[in-house]
This record gives structure tokens, C-alpha cells and sequence, in this order.
């Protein structure tokens, strides 16, 4: 006779069904007199990535134990989640190789169409960067002293190979007249943020014990251990009570055990679940033990009960005693999605389909999924996809029918299905661009053709609720113009000194900015703009608290600009803040501005990308300019965390409506764009017809791009111009996140319209302003203002004056007969007559006066023979760096990234020592593991010599358990300081 058992079990959920995984399920289960030991080596910081390492690991067996079942395991990072890189591992045990393992498969997430796992062989798989290794050992362990040896070696270049975990699980008797049961559950089960924030599952692992303790047996004690490998512990319960948790033991691995005594159901499914706190994580190994005594507990008969033959293979096999029911995933594909209606979880034919018909055909909708793009997420205002999977239970082939999709309760889409074969799925494709962010209920129905006998209706529809969120990585914040104006003069745009840097709670940065305007220029307009991102109190997104001074100023600002992704990991705001500083910048100098975090939370932090000085002055001398100031924050991305978002989803627009241009009359077009956090070649910059990239080279910096005064003359319409800046595909090295946050355009003309050459009569003009050129005015009687002349004030006759540049002052001239030229007279004061002159005080210069003749006193005049003076001044200290930006490309943790240069040049005369400072957001990876000439950043200092250079190596190394993705930015600042 033969006794089947079939346990049945049920967890949360399958799988991560993005990455993949291998939940745990049992290995093996008995009942001992001794116990289950357990230890294991917790490593990888201790090894060198991409070399040979061997780790050698004693376990230390109780003294009398009697081996009744035993397990090695092992687990070996490659270096990457998906890629091949390739080597071998081999496994000794107490002297005996256990197996010398080729590790050459590469991984495919099971998002992308994997199968959630690569079975190497039959006690060797791999999920995501890891290969695991077990053996059943049992015949090879003695009680004491017990060595494992493990020792990895590169097949390519690019193969990691540390060995994370080295684990010996020993279940054994040791002749006492103690009763314990036991599961060992393995599995290699991950968790990872990409389930959440990709497709909308928050995945809770779980793992399954089928206690069996006699009816009417006391429990003494119950523990449960778990073996885990993540940087950070993951959060658990027990048959829905919360465990505690740990610390790792090692960097990237780590193990609990928990009193569950008061837990424990004595019969029946015990349920662990397991949950990451952190970005990654996964669960290898759980072993409950459960110590009880029965009214017989006295009668010391065989340690080992004739039940005790849950595992597949012999004792003495030294391969593995379980492997197919744990290297398959037992959950079938359709068994994954809330979308399957209860009851419908085969493909079999219901039973109550008894009819006979000709053409009869079981037809029923099989699931609905909906994504955008590579994401399994729907967004609003977007086109989405939403795939229904159609499928044919027979036992006929199908006629035509039409399938149905319906968006709360409203049809979308019919379409039309013909010939589905018995046993065949078809998956039907419709769009949807659902305009509201909240719950959908979307039903899809089979509506079955004039000659299809379906007598199965209860399958013919399937309703799904779908979450509809905003994308805040959408181009959806236009920057739009603030002013718009014409001026004679010009227009600066300044980022000073400013920089990227982290300001925590109190932490005051300071940025400087040195104007130079041209003699006489008058400012029109100033706008300060204050550039922050990454606003975060611990690790939640918040608005920045934070106080401005400006020029000694306290001020708040006029218009406040943010943006924010608003789903998902990385949901931090960013913004653009501008301030009016019109009365505080009066012409040429230095401004400096001070910003403050006043959040008194101590975990409260923001990065400031820098400061930017807009001004718009007057000059005399200038061209007329029309100008368009455009502001704003709009965060774009086509990242992998994007959420499927095109470079078409993520362009921001920028118009410059209002004014004609007259595009005869131009001299020329310029363009200035800022982009916080830019620096990618594959970003694209649009005006009108223009369609050009490279252009943002993070000059001055990745973390504000500014694209300055670039020519677009030739592309300038006369009306309605717009710019673009577009994101790139995230198949152009990962796509971006970018923030433009500002435009300028300003078109200068060829000609003034105020040019007043040769006027022979301006009598009782009220106002002269901005006269370029008064040659030859005949008479300039009564001019009521003659602006940019500061004082002309009474002039009787100014007859014949060929050119009176720059008067300051010529206070009652009453006759100035046949000046040629009186440049920069400072003070004329009562000058009655040019001929004859009794005093002229204090002149400074009196250029070319024609006659000047009997002066009786010409006090303080004096003869300027000039002597040119040149020096080159060299500063003392002076360091030059380049390439201003280093780009470390796609870095793994644990594999430290290729050595970029850096060259130091001391430009002054004396000799510096040069340190360095990292400004990254809070555990970046540039401030984890940047590393200059092999040493951490903090550690970096080098003497230069006066006027010499040196080069040193930029390399980042982050740990293993770093557990931070995605695409990111910094800043290094490197301190020159006297020797």
C-alpha cells in the first residue's frame, strides 16, 4: 500500500513578480531527541572583488550528537543582477568535494520574461546576482569540529565572486528523552523595490511549516530561525504576530531566531512572513523547532520516527535530497494576479460544459493587465495599454466574437476575435487615457458570435480595480515667462560661485557674485534665483524651510517653483525659488548671498544646486533688446524609475508669445537654459527648427547645466517662438532625470530708432532721452531734459558745439563759442566766456581745447604726461582641476568602477596642500565610496609645489550591502591651503 500525502499551502504571494525568486519550501522535517543546529560565516567585506577567494569555515557540532539529517549551503554574488559574468566555485566538506560548480547563466527578471529563476543544476540556481549551492551532507558530518571550504575563481573579468553565506544546518539526536520537532524550509526568495514602484505589488514573502505534534502533547519551547541576505533586516510575523529585528552580522547577510513558543500552532500551517526594509532583500533558510512531551515521553524507543521521510533523496547523497519541488515555482503564472476569478485557475474544461454542440466553445476572459510602456502602472493623462488574455476551453474551435473593455462601466473599445483554437489564448490590446488620479474598475467581456454555443457564461467577464496615479516626472510644468520688455542695454546672467552642496538642519551656504556692468549702465531689473532639490526629513519628501539674504537683505521670495515624482522611491520635491533683489543691485560689485536651513529637525536636510543673479540694465551706449525671462521646475525623467515615460512624455516646453519681432532688423538671438541636474550628452535642446544635443556638459556643473547665450539667430520666427528640452530614451546610457527651471531669450537689433544725429533745430523738446549722437544741433534752446547729460542746466546758446562728451557739470555757460571738444570737463562752473577765461578751477582735462587764450589763473591745471605701467600678478594660491566632471558610468556594489584622472595644477607661488570634500545627499553613494588615489575622499590630501602638477585617480567603490539605485549626482570640492 502507498500513502500519499499532498500538503497544501498558501502564502501572500507567490513571488517578486518583478525580479523573480524562489520561495522557501520544505527541505526536510522529522522529529529528533537532540535538536537543529545552525551556524554560519556571514561575509564579503572581508574579500576582494574579482580575484580568487576561498573561505574556509569550522563548525563546531554538540560533542554526542548522532547525525540524523544535515545540509551545506553557500551563496556566491557575480557582480551583476542580470548579466553573465562567469566563474567557477568549488565545495569541500570535511575534505570531500562536494561539487566544483561552472556559474555561466545569465538572469532575466521575470518582468522582462524570465522565469523567476535559472536552475544551473539540480542543487544549483541563481536568482538575480546570487548562485546558491546546497548538499546534503549528512553522512559527511561528525559531532565536533566540522570545516567547509569554498573557494571561487574568475572565469572573465568582470565575475565578482565573493562568497556572501556558508551555512551548515545539522538536525540530530543526542540520546536524551527530549522530543523535538523540526521543518528546514530553503528557498532563494527576493524582494525588491521594483515590484513596488513598477508594478504596484507590494510583495510580502512567506514561508509555510506543517506542524504535527501528537494530539494532546505539551510544548516546552518553539524557535524559529531565519537566514537572510540583505544589507538591512528585513521585517517579519509569525502566524500574524510582529518578531523583532536585527542587525546583519555580515555586510551583505545575516540571521534571526525568535522564542515562538507562545505562537506556535501544535498542528497545522504555521506561517512566516517576510518583508524588505530597504531596497533589496532576500530570505534563504527557515527552520522551526518545537520541543514537547507527551503522557509516553518516558519510553526511550528509536530516536527517529518511521515518519521521517519527507525528503527525496538517500541519506548518503551527496548532491541534494530535494530538488525539483525546489527549483520550479509551484504557482502557476495565471495564479499570480488578482485578475483570475476564483474557481478559473486551470485551463481545464468546467465540468457543468457537458454540451455536445457542433461549434461549442468555453470562451472566458483569463486576466487583465495594464502598463505603461516597460512599467505595470497606469497614468493619468496618458496613454495607457491595458491586455486582456482571452482564452478557448474548447472543446470546439471558436467562430468569430468580439471582445469588450469597459472603464467604469463605460465602454472603451470593442474588438473583434476570430478562430481562437481549443486550448489557445490570444491577449487582445487596448489603449486607455484615463484623465482622473484615483481607483478605476475596468471589465473586460466576451461577447460571444451568432455561431459559437457557449454554455459556460460565468467565465465570459473579469473586472479589475486599477490604480491611476500622477506621474510627476511628465513634462506637465511649462516654464512660463515672468517679464517681458524691450531695453537699450543688456542683460547678465551670473552663477557666481555658487555650487552644489547639502545643507542640513542650521547649516548656512554662501554664494558670491562679481557684476561688472558697463559706466553710466542703470539697472532695470534683478532676479536672484535659488536652485534646491532633494528636501527630505529623514527619508520623506518635504518643502524646504530655509531663510535668504541677499546684499545684507532678508528676503522671501516672489514666485516659488517645485515639482515632485509623487509616487513611488526617490519622492523628494526640488524647486526653483525667485526673489526681487531690483533695489538691491546698483551697478557693478559684489553681492553675496546667504541661505539657512531653519528646520530644527535634526534628520531635515536639502541640496542647493546653486544661485543665479539675472539682470537687466540700461546703457547708452547699448542695443535695443527685446527680451523674454522665462522661469519654473519641472522634473523630468526616462530613467528606469521613471515609470515607462518616453522622451516625448518628458519634454519640457518653453514659449516665448507676446510682441512681434522684426527679423529684418535683427542683429542677433540668444538663448540661455538651465537645467538643474543635467550633464548627459543624450538631452536634447528644440528652438523652433533647432534640434541639437550634447549641449548640456555640465558646465559649470551636472547639478545646474546652464547653456549660455547660445546663437539661435537663424531659427527665430516673428512670432511664438518655443524651446524644448527633452529628455533621453531610456536606452541612451539609462535615460535622465533632469529640472529645467529657466529660459532666457534676447533679441538685439542693428539700428536705433533713437538717434537724433544732425537735428538742426530741437527747440522745447520736452524730452531728448538716449540722443546717441548730438552733432551739429544748431541750437538746443530750452531743452526741457537732454537725459544721460547729468546736468546741462541753463544752457543760453551752444552754438557750434562739436561734441560735449560726458559733462558732468556746466552749470551757466552763457556763451561756449567754438569748443571743438570739452571731454570730461568736470566742473565749468560760470565759465563766462571760453575766450578770456579769469578762472577755470580744478579742470581734470581739458582735451583739445582750441583757444584758450589769456588765461589769467588756471589754477590746479596740470601737464599729464603718461607713463603705461604693466605687471602680471600671479596669485598665491591658485588651483586649477579638470575635467570639471567625472562620470563613473554604471557601478555595481561591491564592484569598484574603472580610475578616472584628475589633474591638479598649482597656478600661484607658493606651495598648497590640496583637500577634498564630498556634497552628496544623505548615504550617496559619492560620499560611501569615492574613492582618490585609493584612499576614501576624507582621507585625500596632496602638497603641490609652486606653479607644478600632479594627477590623481577618482574611483567608486561602494560596499556591497549599499543598497541605493538609480542614477545620481554630487559634487567634489577640492580646498587649496598654504603648505
Amino acid at each position: 500500500m502507498v500513502l500519499l500525502i499532498m500538503v497544501l499551502s498558501s502564502g501572500v504571494c507567490s513571488a517578486d513578480n518583478y525580479v523573480g525568486g524562489i520561495p522557501l519550501t520544505s527541505a526536510h522535517s522529522g522529529t529528533v531527541s537532540g535538536g537543529v543546529y545552525c551556524d554560519s560565516y556571514y561575509g564579503m567585506g572581508d574579500q576582494e572583488a574579482k580575484a580568487s577567494n576561498t573561505i574556509e569555515k569550522t563548525f563546531t557540532v554538540p560533542d554526542n550528537a548522532n547525525v540524523e539529517w544535515a545540509m551545506l549551503l553557500t551563496n556566491v554574488y557575480c557582480g551583476h543582477m542580470q548579466n553573465n559574468y562567469q566563474g567557477k566555485a568549488k565545495v569541500d566538506f570535511n575534505g570531500k568535494n562536494l561539487g566544483t560548480e561552472t556559474l555561466n547563466v545569465p538572469y532575466t527578471y521575470s518582468y522582462n520574461g524570465g522565469n523567476g529563476h535559472v536552475q544551473v543544476n539540480d542543487h544549483v540556481n541563481r536568482v538575480t546576482s546570487d548562485y546558491m549551492m546546497y548538499y546534503d551532507v549528512t553522512g559527511l558530518v561528525k559531532a565536533g569540529k566540522n570545516t567547509a571550504v569554498v573557494k571561487t575563481d574568475p572565469l572573465d573579468s568582470s565575475f565578482d565572486g565573493r562568497i556572501r553565506l556558508v551555512t551548515l544546518v545539522v538536525a540530530y539526536n543526542d540520546g536524551s528523552k527530549k522530543t523535538i520537532w523540526y521543518q528546514v524550509n530553503r528557498g532563494h526568495d527576493a524582494d525588491s523595490y521594483y515590484s513596488d514602484d513598477e508594478m504596484n505589488e507590494n510583495y510580502i514573502g512567506s514561508t509555510a511549516f506543517q506542524a504535527a505534534l501528537p494530539e494532546g502533547s505539551s510544548l516546552t519551547d518553539s524557535k524559529l530561525t531565519l537566514v537572510y541576505q540583505a544589507s538591512s533586516d528585513g521585517a517579519y510575523a509569525f502566524n500574524g504576530n510582529a518578531l523583532s529585528s536585527g542587525t546583519p552580522q555580515g555586510t551583505f547577510s545575516g540571521s534571526n531566531t525568535w522564542d515562538v513558543k507562545d505562537s506556535l500552532k501544535s498542528s497545522g500551517t504555521n506561517t512566516l512572513t517576510y518583508d524588505r526594509t530597504a531596497s533589496f532583500y532576500k530570505s534563504v533558510l527557515g527552520i522551526l523547532t518545537a520541543e514537547y512531551t507527551t503522557s509516553s515521553s518516558g519510553d526511550s524507543t528509536d530516536d527517529t520516527p518511521a515518519d521521517n521521510t519527507t525528503d527525496n533523496g538517500s541519506a548518503g547523497d551527496t548532491t541534494d535530497d530535494i530538488s525539483s519541488d525546489n527549483t520550479t515555482n509551484d504557482t502557476s503564472s495565471d495564479n499570480t494576479t488578482s485578475d483570475v476569478p476564483a474557481g478559473n485557475t486551470t485551463n481545464d474544461t468546467p465540468a457543468d460544459n457537458t454540451t455536445d454542440a457542433k461549434f461549442s466553445a468555453d470562451l472566458g476572459v483569463q486576466a487583465i493587465k495594464v502598463s505603461h510602456n516597460s512599467a505595470a502602472k497606469a497614468w493619468k493623462n496618458l496613454v495607457n495599454t491595458v491586455n486582456v488574455t482571452v482564452i478557448n476551453n474548447g472543446p470546439e474551435k471558436a467562430g468569430s466574437f468580439a471582445l469588450e473593455l469597459y472603464s467604469e462601466g463605460s465602454l472603451l473599445e470593442s474588438k473583434p476575435i476570430n478562430g481562437l483554437a481549443n486550448g489557445a489564448t490570444e491577449a487582445v490590446e487596448f489603449v486607455w487615457k484615463p484623465e482622473d488620479a484615483k481607483n478605476y474598475t475596468l471589465r473586460a467581456v466576451v461577447v460571444p458570435g451568432s455561431t459559437i454555443n457557449d454554455a459556460n457564461a460565468t467565465n465570459n467577464e473579469l473586472s479589475k480595480t486599477q490604480e491611476v496615479m500622477h506621474n510627476g516626472y511628465i513634462g506637465d510644468k511649462p516654464l512660463e515667462t515672468y517679464l517681458h520688455g524691450t531695453v537699450k542695454g543688456n542683460i547678465i546672467y551670473d552663477y557666481g560661485n555658487s555650487s552644489y552642496v547639502k545643507v542640513s538642519s542650521g547649516d548656512v551656504y554662501t554664494a558670491g557674485h562679481s557684476l561688472s556692468l558697463p559706466e553710466g549702465a542703470i539697472v532695470k531689473y534683478a532676479r536672484l534665483y535659488n536652485f534646491w532639490t532633494w528636501s527630505a526629513t529623514g527619508s520623506s519628501g518635504v518643502i524646504p524651510s530655509m531663510s535668504l539674504d541677499f546684499a545684507g537683505s532678508s528676503l522671501t521670495p516672489e514666485a516659488e517653483y517645485a515639482d515632485q515624482k509623487g509616487w513611488g522611491q526617490y519622492d523628494y520635491p526640488t524647486g526653483t525659488w525667485a526673489y526681487n533683489v531690483t533695489g538691491l543691485v546698483s551697478g557693478s560689485g559684489n553681492y553675496i548671498t546667504t541661505v539657512k536651513n531653519t528646520n530644527s529637525d535634526a534628520e531635515n536636510s536639502f541640496c542647493i544646486d546653486g544661485i543665479a543673479l539675472l539682470v537687466v540694465y540700461e546703457d547708452a551706449s547699448g542695443k535695443e533688446t527685446q527680451y523674454w525671462i522665462n522661469e519654473g521646475c519641472d522634473a523630468v525623467s526616462t530613467m528606469s524609475s521613471s515609470g515607462g515615460l518616453t522622451p516625448d512624455e518628458a519634454t519640457v516646453k518653453i514659449a516665448f508669445a507676446g510682441d512681434s519681432i522684426d527679423l529684418g532688423n535683427v542683429d542677433n538671438a540668444r538663448l540661455w537654459t538651465t537645467v538643474q541636474s543635467g550633464g548627459h550628452e543624450g538631452i536634447a535642446l528644440k528652438f523652433n527648427e533647432m534640434s541639437i544635443s550634447g549641449v548640456y556638459d555640465s558646465t559649470p556643473s551636472s547639478n545646474l547645466d546652464i547653456d549660455e547665450a547660445r546663437d539661435v539667430t537663424s531659427y527665430l520666427l516673428s512670432q511664438n517662438n518655443e524651446a524644448q528640452i527633452i529628455a533621453p530614451s531610456v536606452t541612451d546610457n539609462s535615460g535622465d532625470y533632469m529640472i529645467p527651471s529657466s529660459a532666457i531669450l534676447a533679441v538685439s537689433y542693428k539700428s536705433e530708432t533713437t538717434d537724433d544725429t544732425n537735428i538742426t533745430d530741437d527747440t522745447n523738446v520736452t524730452d531728448d532721452t538716449n540722443v546717441t549722437d548730438g552733432t551739429n544741433v544748431t541750437d538746443d534752446t530750452n531743452v526741457t531734459d537732454g537725459t544721460n547729460v547729468t546736468n546741462d542746466t541753463n544752457v543760453t546758446n551752444d552754438t557750434n558745439v562739436t561734441d560735449d562728451t560726458n559733462v558732468t557739470n556746466d552749470t551757466n555757460v552763457t556763451n561756449d563759442t567754438n569748443v571743438t571738444d570739452d571731454t570730461n570737463v568736470t566742473d565749468g562752473t560760470n565759465v563766462t566766456d571760453g575766450t578770456n577765461v579769469t578762472i577755470d578751477t580744478n579742470v581734470t582735462i581739458d582735451t583739445n581745447v582750441t583757444d584758450n587764450t589769456n588765461v589769467t589763473d588756471d589754477t590746479n591745471m596740470k601737464d599729464d604726461t603718461n607713463v603705461t605701467l604693466k605687471v602680471n600678478i600671479i596669485p598665491v594660491i591658485s588651483l586649477t582641476v579638470s575635467p570639471d566632471s567625472l562620470d563613473f558610468g554604471t557601478v555595481s556594489p561591491g564592484t569598484p568602477s574603472e580610475s578616472l584622472p584628475l589633474a591638479l595644477k598649482n597656478n600661484g607661488g607658493i606651495s598648497i596642500k590640496v583637500t577634498a570634500e564630498v556634497h552628496d545627499q544623505e548615504n550617496g553613494p559619492f560620499a560611501t565610496g569615492l574613492l582618490l588615489d585609493q584612499n576614501i575622499w576624507s582621507n585625500y590630501s596632496k602638497v603641490l609645489a609652486a606653479e607644478s602638477a600632479e594627477t590623481s585617480q577618482a574611483q567608486l567603490d561602494l560596499p556591497l550591502n549599499y543598497s541605493s539605485t538609480g542614477q545620481f549626482q554630487g559634487t567634489l570640492s577640492l580646498w587649496a591651503e598654504a603648505a
